[in-house]
């Protein structure tokens, strides 16, 4: 019988999975090494051999280890950079990773590598690999098992997570306790995973038709379009209360310099009134600021409350429609290491690239 070959690269980043959790009274410290995570596959790997007719070639690497809490955009890099390097030796990624922040890397990846051809697979676990209840092997088999899926076209980042399979701009941790931490961040999934397989063709269709848009698919690594580089240092993220003075804004671009603003303002994105003198100050420096709402499931649009309007109007702000915090905070990152000038980043901010921000529901 001939089999399908596929070469799978996990690339271990350290996280809970690995066991890098605080010490307990009731679990042992359980530390595991990336050739436990090899191991943990053999058995899954014969079953898909058997069943699926696919010859499974897995190589693990160890690129770092950190609590994901830990992880900085200098990471984030490297993890292109790694893809990069090993994109022509095999047919998809895998990344152990932590929970806390896996949100941000997957939408890191997902803006810097534009025309991927091949999937980007994260993974972790709530409870680490050696720990009573662990659910570090079942998902590392759902996200390898997703990474040679022969029935759909699979490609592009990703996260597998318990029973969910979500697109990388949209993973948005939810708990700490439950073992399916992650949901789609309002939209985003991509289907279900458990016993069978479900996936969403449309979604997974719009999925993948991102990694086209702006170059052709990437069969090799020299027309892989990647723009790695972050510039988060100078990112000020705020959280609006009732009170809050307009000194805090521009008191951060005289003394720390700071380069855009992210702000999690009230309703629709709909600032105090007080904090136009700050958005006048920051548009007059050509400093991007981008407006969300501090509602779960909201949207800011500018287009409710008067507050909102005037942000719109006077050409203020940026809004974040329904982008999760993770993906507009990565992406204003993304831009500004780009050297592109504030109109251009306003632009871009709402752009949808890799379908992280979506306007159609934008009121008439």
């Amino acid at each position: 019988m001939s089999y399908v070959h596929k070469r799978v690269k996990i690339i271990f980043t350290g996280g809970t999975v690995a066991g890098n959790v605080a010490n307990s009274n009731v679990s042992q410290n359980t530390k595991s090494d990336p050739n436990t995570f090899l191991g943990s596959l053999d058995d899954s790997i014969d079953i898909l051999k058997k069943n699926w007719n696919i010859e499974i070639e897995p190589s693990i690497t160890e690129l770092f280890n950190l609590d994901s809490s830990n992880i900085l955009p200098e990471n984030w890099t490297k993890l292109a950079e790694a893809i990069q390097e090993t994109y022509d030796d095999v047919d998809a990624f895998i990344i152990l990773h932590g929970t806390n922040t896996m949100g941000y890397t997957a939408a890191a990846l997902s803006f810097a590598l534009e025309n991927i051809n091949k999937p980007v697979v994260f993974t972790g676990a709530q409870v680490p690999l050696g720990y009573l209840g662990s659910d570090a092997t079942t998902n590392l088999v759902n996200a390898l098992r997703i990474s040679v899926w022969g029935y759909h076209e699979i490609k592009g980042v990703m996260a597998v997570f318990g029973s969910k399979i979500i697109t990388g701009t949209r993973v948005k941790k939810g708990t700490d306790f439950d073992y399916d931490p992650f949901s789609s961040f309002q939209t985003g999934s991509l289907g279900q995973i458990g016993r069978f397989m479900k996936i969403d063709d449309v979604a997974m269709q719009k999925h993948v038709s991102y990694l086209s848009k702006y170059k052709p698919l990437a069969i090799q690594s020299r027309v892989l379009s990647i723009k790695k580089d972050f510039d988060a240092d100078k990112i000020v993220s705020l959280t609006e209360f009732p009170g809050m003075s307009p000194d805090i804004i521009t008191s951060l671009v005289d003394n720390i310099g700071a380069k855009a603003f992210v702000l999690r303002s009230f309703g629709a994105g709909d600032p105090n009134a007080q904090l136009f003198r700050a958005f006048e100050y920051l548009k007059q420096k050509q400093i991007p600021i981008i407006v969300t709402t501090q509602a779960p499931s909201g949207l800011a649009n500018f287009q409710v409350n008067e507050t909102g309007q005037y942000l719109k109007e006077n050409d203020l702000a940026i809004p974040a429609y329904d982008m999760s915090i993770e993906s507009m905070t990565v992406k204003m990152a993304w831009l500004l290491a780009q050297g592109l000038s504030y109109e251009t980043i306003k632009y871009k901010m709402i752009e949808d690239h890799h379908g992280e921000i979506h306007i159609g529901s934008e009121l008439i």
